[in-house]
């Protein structure tokens, strides 16, 4: 079964896919959330997918993750006793929107970002998109006024008001724009996987 198991790893590393260690089904590295054990023998979260170690792969969905931690697969995966921190499901959501939230600053300090509803409806005229975020708890008369199914870049909606307005030193924001580049491609990685991972939880 191992052996097996290494071979389907190897097949999916060739074609840059990874392999679930719950469903062992292979998904695009975007969709994956990666953890390490650490020396001490905690499972860590890598949210930038850098720390050193082997890496144990898991789709990007909080059911999956909790799946993982109460059938102790992370120490089968390992083939140690991994220690699980407390609240690791709500941990990782929190991480990956603090990613999310750490790449739409950098993007500010770079000029790469465009927020409000005047200045990112005149820049989708003027300018590329990357990716675009539209605060969950927007009124619904304000939705769907700026972007559109048939948009070529993704819109995401899992950050709310008080949250985007962090980002622009305001109460609350609605609106805001990323400008095509490798930081926008970034943040569209980032972002898929946050959206993935708490969708369930939003419907809830």
């Amino acid at each position: 079964m191992q052996t097996k198991n290494r071979q389907m790893r190897k097949r999916a590393a060739e074609n840059g896919l990874k392999v679930c260690l719950v469903t062992k089904t292979t998904y695009a590295r975007e969709e994956m959330l990666r953890f390490v054990v650490s020396p001490e023998g905690t499972l860590v979260f890598d949210v930038s997918e850098r720390l050193p170690g082997a890496g144990l792969w898991i789709k990007a969905d909080k059911a999956i993750l909790q799946t993982a931690v109460s059938k102790r697969l992370f120490n089968k995966a390992a083939g140690r006793n991994v220690i699980i921190p407390d609240n690791l499901p709500d941990t990782v959501e929190t991480e990956l929107k603090a990613c999310c939230l750490s790449l739409l600053g950098m993007a500010r300090k770079a000029g790469l970002l465009v927020f409000g509803f005047e200045n990112v409806k005149k820049s989708l005229n003027t300018l590329e998109a990357g990716v675009a975020f539209e605060a969950q708890d927007a009124a619904e008369n304000g939705k769907n006024k700026l972007f559109r199914p048939t948009d070529t870049f993704p819109v995401f909606s899992f950050l709310s008001r008080e949250e985007l307005g962090q980002i622009t030193g305001q109460t609350e924001q609605v609106h805001l724009l990323v400008i095509k580049s490798k930081l926008a491609e970034k943040l569209k990685q980032a972002a898929t996987k946050t959206t993935l991972y708490t969708q369930d939880s939003m419907k809830g």
